[in-house]
């Protein structure tokens, strides 16, 4: 079912090439949002950054001087839960974004230049590798990790020790999830449950799309399909303690809705 979502044959292409030509799965992210995109302006945009780079010495710190000189900044919190932040074609004419777009963006000026990127894993903030530093694409500045990673552990927070480089599948993974908490938070259970399932195309065998498909379920009152999606990602699952979490949601679903069949 997932295969005849729109946009799905350029996704796939993406994740198949592992950390290579993010910008094909974050175009077709774009088309997912506004098919009427125009990919050739971020192809334009792109470039034009890489330019101003490259006249600049081509180097960590000038890239972010670019950026900060063209005047891109973070979206603002009235505008943080809106779909076109995650649109990059948006992003680079708006020039204001959320991290995990800004990071697309590096990556696709990168790509003209001989600094070698990558996004990374981080709780609560996507940041990007370039050469050997971390960047914080919240405002375009170089991040000490160790600092910032000890920083957290004091306050008990459970960080990566070292940055974790994410592939293709990992970021859009991210996009989508993204996505369908905007699509929550504006009670758009429909658009809901699309981004949900691009979550599954891209990662057919994760238990977390089967999750928040189950969320999604269970806020219009049909617990009978919030159930049957917490028992499929039940099924994939290993961790003890993640499968504990997925029966305390199983066992706090209501035994019964209008038009709810009770499972045996």
């Amino acid at each position: 079912m997932t295969q005849s979502l729109p946009y799905s044959k350029e996704l796939l292409q993406c994740v198949e090439a592992g950390s290579e030509d993010l910008l094909l799965g974050a175009k077709a992210v774009s088309r997912v949002l506004n098919p009427d995109s125009d990919l050739a302006d971020v192809d334009s945009r792109l470039l034009y950054l890489a330019e101003e780079i490259q006249k600049r010495g081509e180097s960590v710190e000038a890239m972010l001087k670019v950026f900060h000189d063209e005047g891109f900044k973070r979206v603002d919190e009235d505008n943080f839960h809106e779909y076109v932040n995650s649109d990059i074609a948006h992003v680079l004419a708006s020039k204001e974004g959320i991290p995990i777009t800004y990071v697309a963006i590096i990556l696709g000026v990168t790509a003209h230049l001989s600094l070698t990127s990558h996004g990374v894993n981080f709780p609560g903030v996507f940041l990007a590798q370039v050469d050997d530093t971390i960047v914080n694409p919240i405002d375009f500045s170089i991040l000490n990790y160790e600092e910032f990673t000890s920083n957290l552990k004091k306050r008990n927070i459970d960080v990566p020790d070292r940055p974790e480089l994410a592939s293709n599948s990992d970021i859009l993974k991210r996009m989508f999830n993204n996505l369908q908490e905007v699509a929550s938070a504006k009670g758009d259970v429909v658009r809901r449950l699309e981004f949900v399932d691009y979550m599954e195309l891209i990662e057919p065998d994760d238990w977390f799309p089967h999750f928040k498909r189950a969320e999604a379920w269970a806020s219009m009152g049909d617990y009978g399909a919030a159930r049957s999606e917490l028992k499929i990602a039940r099924g994939f699952l290993s961790d003890e303690s993640t499968i504990a979490m997925i029966d305390r949601n199983l066992a706090q679903l209501p035994e019964r809705s209008d038009g709810d069949q009770i499972l045996n």
